[in-house]
C-alpha cells in the first residue's frame, strides 16, 4: 500500500509501471493452409455419391435397370441419376488440383508429379481394383477399363499440357469438349478409336476380353 501510495504521489501511474515491467504478449500465428478445403469437401462429396452408385451394384438387382422408367423407382433412378456427376467431377478437379499445384511447385515438379500420378492410377484399375474391388479373380478373362484409366491418361497428358500458356490450355479443353460429339456418328472397330472415343471391345477373344467403359476424350 505504501509502495502505490508512493508512486501516485511522484506522478508515476501504476498502470504504465505495471505494463512495463509485463511480458509481451505473444501474437497469434494462424498456419498457412496448402489446401482449399472447398476443393476437397467437393471432392468428399463426389466420393460418397460414387460410393452410393457402388454399393448398388453389389446389393442391389443387377436386374433392374435404375434409368429404365418402366422398371425402375423414383429414389432408385435419382440414386443412379445424382453418380453421374462424378466421373466429370473428379476429371474438372484433376485439372484444378494441378493448377493450384503451380504455387508450390515448377511445370517440371508438377508434369513429373502428374506422369508417375497417371501410371500409378492405371495400375490400380488394371491390378488393384480390377482384382479386388470388381471381379475378386486374378484370371484376367474379363477386364473392364473404367474411370480410374481414364483419369490416369488424363494425368499423363497434362503432364504435357502443364509447359504451354494458360490460354492455349483452355482453347484445347474448349474444342475439346465443344467438337468430340461431332465423332459419334462415325463407326469403327478400331482399337485406338475405341480408345479415345467410343467405348468398345478392344480384345474380343473366348478366352479374353478387354472392353474400353471410359474413352478418354469424351
Amino acid at each position: 500500500m505504501f509502495e502505490t501510495d508512493s508512486l501516485l504521489h511522484y506522478g508515476v501511474p501504476l498502470r504504465h509501471e505495471m505494463a512495463a515491467t509485463a511480458e509481451p504478449a505473444v501474437e497469434s500465428v494462424v498456419p498457412k493452409r496448402d489446401r482449399f478445403e472447398s476443393v476437397d469437401v467437393v471432392r468428399g462429396v463426389i466420393m460418397i455419391l460414387m460410393a452410393l452408385d457402388h454399393a448398388r451394384d453389389f446389393f442391389g438387382n443387377s436386374g433392374v435397370n435404375p434409368t429404365d422408367p418402366a422398371s425402375t423407382t423414383i429414389p432408385l433412378f435419382f440414386t443412379r441419376w445424382v453418380t453421374h456427376f462424378c466421373a466429370p467431377v473428379f476429371f474438372l478437379l484433376t485439372g484444378t488440383g494441378a493448377y493450384l499445384s503451380l504455387r508450390k511447385k515448377s511445370k517440371w515438379e508438377l508434369s513429373q508429379f502428374l506422369f508417375t500420378r497417371g501410371l500409378w492410377l492405371i495400375f490400380l484399375e488394371v491390378v488393384v481394383v480390377r482384382c479386388f474391388g470388381w471381379q475378386f479373380n486374378f484370371d484376367y478373362h474379363l477386364m473392364l477399363l473404367n474411370v480410374l484409366w481414364a483419369l490416369g491418361w488424363a494425368m499423363i497428358t497434362l503432364s504435357i499440357l502443364v509447359y504451354l500458356p494458360a490460354a492455349a490450355v483452355t482453347a484445347f479443353g474448349v474444342v475439346m469438349i465443344a467438337t468430340h460429339n461431332l465423332f459419334d456418328s462415325v463407326q469403327s472397330s478400331n482399337p485406338i478409336w475405341s480408345i479415345l472415343h467410343s467405348p468398345n471391345f478392344i480384345l474380343n477373344h473366348p478366352g479374353h476380353i478387354v472392353f474400353v467403359a471410359y474413352a478418354l476424350i469424351p
